[in-house]
């Protein structure tokens, strides 16, 4: 499934990797690509490391959760580093954001006929989506999207796959996806035809 590992760059590049606790927009504790802590407990399940690469004990994870949470939300990541900061190394993160990406491609699976024998373009396209808008929200807010996937119908789906919130060039990333996709699907339907 190499497909979940492109998805796993793009999101990268797209997200950004941020190894030390921030608050999110809407005042979580995050790490690396989204990852959200909801508990200080949940920190400390996680392999956070001090500045010389040595694991951070209870203590430390737990100051550093309260810290960042004491602080005003809103900000770029960089605000919330402290020199003291621990961070997760980026194996770590790679195998959390794989842990959703394969949570993700488990649910499109169940939600959309025939999505094992899409084409790549298609579920890289989709998993971005999925990942910005949590599956209810591709589920339920992209109706004429998911009609257009559900036929396979990837040219209009690329037309009805905009976001509001992403940047223009990730919105023009996730639709190129589909686009790719449909010229696959019309060389194929044209090969058919001349064989």
């Amino acid at each position: 499934m190499a497909y979940l590992h492109d998805s796993l760059a793009h999101l990268e590049l797209f997200e950004g990797i941020v190894p030390w606790m921030y608050l999110d927009t809407h005042g979580f504790v995050t790490v690396g690509v989204g990852e959200r802590l909801a508990t200080a407990e949940r920190a400390q399940s996680l392999a956070f490391q001090d500045g010389k690469g040595q694991p951070a004990t209870p203590d430390v994870i737990l100051a550093e959760y309260r810290r960042v949470i004491a602080l005003p939300h809103g900000k770029l990541a960089g605000f919330y580093r402290s020199p003291a900061s621990p961070t997760l190394p980026h194996p770590d993160i790679d195998a959390l954001l794989m842990n959703h990406l394969t949570f993700f491609d488990s649910q499109l699976g169940r939600h959309l006929p025939n999505y094992a024998g899409f084409p790549d373009p298609v579920k890289l396209g989709l998993l971005d989506m999925v990942f910005n808008l949590g599956v209810t929200g591709l589920l339920h807010g992209y109706p004429v999207f998911l009609d257009h996937v559900r036929s396979q119908d990837w040219a209009n789906a690329a037309i009805h796959c905009h976001r509001t919130g992403p940047s223009h060039t990730r919105n023009d990333w996730t639709r190129d996806q589909f686009l790719a996709a449909a010229t696959l699907a019309a060389t194929a339907s044209a090969i058919a035809v001349s064989a």
